[in-house]
């Protein structure tokens, strides 16, 4: 079915004068998709220049980045199921000594579309003149300068450009230059200023010297500093503001600061969603209704509607994606295939005595690989109703067994929890739990489930070097490893390319570990994919490290004074065919 008949349903009895003129003539919102599509915005947003330093014998300022450049377009036809490319820039590298780097571009670009490409803002670094902002607008940066000599010498940096005005210039001496102007836009569903200019610095020769004012950023632009030897501010994330320039006091070299990236929005006028990709947000109401797309980062925009609702929903150029890190439900409108990675929640490290590290939740995927080395899992074929996704907790940090996760017919295991001083084996799991080491020798491990995760280390008490280790929580990839001898380490998890990236889960929590004397060096690494490093304890305790939510990594083992740390929560993707 094609994706026009897909969105006006089994009987699309609408008038099509309506649709070409974006009126809505139906009930349903996804009658207005061929109309919401004919006219939308965009705005792009380069990445700020960062701030420039120059460097006078040991003394020094730095002057503003330029703003990144600002482009908008309206009114643009889209064609249905098709890909857009955004391109989201960073800022540039403030100086230190040296002229700052400049930011990066921004673009949206596709078939049948006017390519946007808005430049990054520039910096000087060498001079004192501020930066100047992207060619889209070539707003030069504020001159700068220096006053007096010797003892009494101050020097004043020139504010960087901005898209929307020049930068300011040194004022008799004792006060930098501020950020040009931004260029201010509502695609966002407020107005915001978009790529002003950083402030200059300001710094003196030595405290005898003339105190002055830093320059201010502006529209996003990152602040000077006034001569205290530290960073000039940072440009806005996501405004393209230019870096703010650094002073110093006495000898010094000034570091400015780094711009800030760029953003691309992308909005129509719709009272539904008909494309997918960035952020989804709505602004205004009935028929002034915008679907606002917010991109904070390179990705895809694609003009079809999903075949499904639940999770967050992105497209990678070939598929739809439903990424829960929460409870929900999934609902296909159709029938479909759906591949998937289902990952429970991880176990809790265990409490107290050199425990275990907690064994990751099990992982059982369509793509890439699945947990446990066993062959890859099956698709599901559904059909048009609700599926309920259950995303697993994490266990708690006295070893508690980590939660199931589940998706239709597919369940994935908690993690074991690691053994500690009441339960001095690891616990069975999707992976298994690493088995304690204070004061019982060798305690096993947990034992993993077939297909999803591997099992834990065994604990070691070495009562004659008054020495203990908790073995590692196990791995979706490998088993954690024994205490016997050395750091009991979690697992590693598994590396699965379902979003269109490759991302490790599922990595076992590290075991804790004790010396009676000197120092048992560093703890005990977590496994890759979200384990918790274990607890130190002797020689600067170091306390013990949860697994990372949405990954099912297992917590870290306690020790002597240490209760060990809570699993990570579980996650469940499910991705099929445009």
């Amino acid at each position: 079915m094609s994706l026009p008949s897909r969105l006006l349903g089994a009987n699309p009895s609408v008038q099509v004068s309506s649709l070409l003129t974006g009126a809505i003539t139906t009930p349903s919102a996804k009658t207005n998709f061929i109309a919401g599509l004919a006219s939308v915005d965009y705005l792009v947003v380069a990445g700020g220049g960062g701030g420039g330093a120059t460097n006078f014998g040991g003394y020094g300022v730095g002057a503003g980045g330029g703003g990144g450049g600002v482009k908008t377009a309206s009114a643009q036809s889209l064609s249905t199921n098709t890909s857009y490319t955004i391109t989201v820039g960073g800022g540039g590298n403030g100086g230190g000594g040296s002229a700052g780097s400049a930011g990066s571009s921004t673009s949206i670009s596709g078939s049948g579309i006017t390519t946007l490409t808005a430049t990054g803002g520039l910096s000087i670094g060498t001079s004192y003149a501020g930066g100047t902002s992207g060619a889209d607008s070539s707003n030069a940066g504020g001159g700068g300068g220096t006053t007096s000599s010797g003892s009494t010498e101050t020097y004043a940096g020139g504010g960087g450009g901005g898209s929307g005005g020049v930068g300011g210039s040194w004022n008799s001496s004792t006060t930098a230059g501020n950020g040009g102007a931004g260029t201010a836009n509502s695609f966002s569903g407020t107005s915001v200023n978009y790529g002003g200019g950083g402030g200059g610095g300001y710094g003196r020769r030595t405290s005898s010297a003339a105190t002055g004012t830093a320059g201010t950023g502006t529209d996003g632009g990152g602040n000077g500093t006034n001569a205290n030897n530290t960073t000039g501010g940072a440009g806005t994330a996501n405004r393209g503001g230019g870096g703010g320039g650094a002073g110093t006091l006495d000898a010094g070299t000034p570091t400015s600061g780094a711009g800030g990236s760029g953003v691309v929005i992308v909005r129509y006028n719709s009272p539904s969603t008909l494309a997918v990709g960035g952020t989804v947000t709505t602004s205004g109401s009935g028929t002034s209704t915008y679907q606002i797309h917010t991109f904070t980062s390179s990705g895809t925009f694609y003009t079809g509607a999903p075949y499904a609702t639940g999770g967050t929903i992105s497209f990678d150029g070939t598929n739809f994606i439903h990424t829960f890190t929460s409870s929900g439900t999934f609902t296909p409108t159709q029938s479909l295939t759906a591949h998937y990675l289902v990952v429970a929640g991880g176990g809790g490290g265990g409490a107290g005595y050199q425990a275990g590290g907690g064994g990751a939740g099990g992982l059982r995927s369509t793509v890439t690989a699945t947990g446990g080395g066993g062959s890859l899992e099956s698709a599901l074929s559904l059909t048009a109703q609700a599926y309920t996704v259950t995303v697993g907790a994490g266990g708690t940090n006295t070893g508690g067994n980590g939660n199931n996760s589940v998706f239709s017919t597919i369940t994935a295991t908690g993690g074991g929890g690691g053994g500690g001083s009441g339960v001095d084996v690891g616990k069975t799991g999707g992976s298994g739990g690493g088995g304690a080491g204070g004061g019982n020798p060798n305690m096993s491990g947990g034992a993993g489930t077939a297909n999803q995760g591997f099992a834990g280390g065994a604990g070691q008490f070495n009562g004659a070097g008054n020495a203990a280790y908790g073995g590692g929580g196990g791995g979706a990839g490998v088993a954690g490893t024994s205490g016997s001898g050395g750091d009991g380490v979690g697992g590693n998890g598994v590396a699965v390319s379902i979003t269109g990236s490759s991302v490790t889960y599922a990595g076992g929590g590290g075991g804790g570990k004790f010396w009676a004397s000197g120092s048992p060096g560093s703890p005990a690494s977590g496994g890759s994919g979200g384990g918790g490093a274990g607890a130190k304890e002797r020689g600067g305790n170091i306390a013990s490290v949860a697994g990372t939510a949405n990954t099912g990594g297992g917590g870290g083992g306690g020790s002597e004074s240490d209760s060990g740390s809570q699993g990570g929560s579980g996650i469940v993707i499910i991705r099929y065919a445009a």
